[in-house]
């Protein structure tokens, strides 16, 4: 059972992760605390068996973090990167896994509120009335897996090692995803 005490110790962790305590960080701490106690997970523990899809990458990425104990490095943290207001828990060993969504995210026509009054609303109301759960499926390759690199494959363009299956087949040779596709970045070559 979460309390509000809960509430404002996992809050006052995620603000310390984020470096400030906003909007996104209060819903968050909520949703992730709701997750945890959904799947019958205790706070403040690392669980080796969890793993957490975001489908966000802002504030309430950071909140999930902070109370999941979950990490991109550990791999038990996915971004998912479908600018939605939610989160899906997978419990490795039983194959469980809900999905839980900020029900006011989805709401058309809203009440302004300050940040404070957001805060307190999210630290009072019972999750329940917050967040919407489903129940889901979740089927996750070896590759994708938390622990070390299954596959490795070395690009066949720029030379750079590949792991985890995230490279592709062209013509028989494997080729990392930012010279088959394009990358965020450019080489700039020194003009001396």
């Amino acid at each position: 059972m979460m309390t509000e005490e809960d509430y404002d110790e996992q809050l006052a962790k995620a603000g310390d992760f984020h470096g400030e305590i906003c909007g996104g960080i209060a819903i968050g701490t909520k949703l992730a605390m709701y997750g945890l106690d959904l799947m019958g997970m205790e706070l403040n523990q690392r669980h080796k068996n969890l793993i957490v899809f975001l489908e966000i990458d802002r504030c309430m990425a950071d909140a999930v973090q902070a109370v999941t104990k979950c990490s991109m490095g550990k791999r038990s943290l996915k971004q998912m990167y479908y600018g939605k207001f939610a989160v899906t828990f997978y419990n490795m060993d039983t194959g469980e896994a809900l999905r839980v969504s900020d029900a006011d995210a989805n709401k058309k026509d809203k009440s302004q509120e300050t940040r404070e009054e957001m805060i307190h609303r999210f630290r009072v109301t019972p999750p329940e009335e917050l967040f919407n759960v489903e129940k889901v499926k979740v089927e996750l390759t070896p590759s994708q897996m938390p622990g070390k690199p299954h596959t490795s494959a070395w690009c066949s363009v720029c030379g750079e090692k590949v792991t985890d299956g995230r490279h592709l087949v062209r013509g028989g040779k494997p080729i990392c995803i930012s010279c088959a596709e394009g990358s965020y970045y450019e080489v700039i070559e020194d003009d001396e």
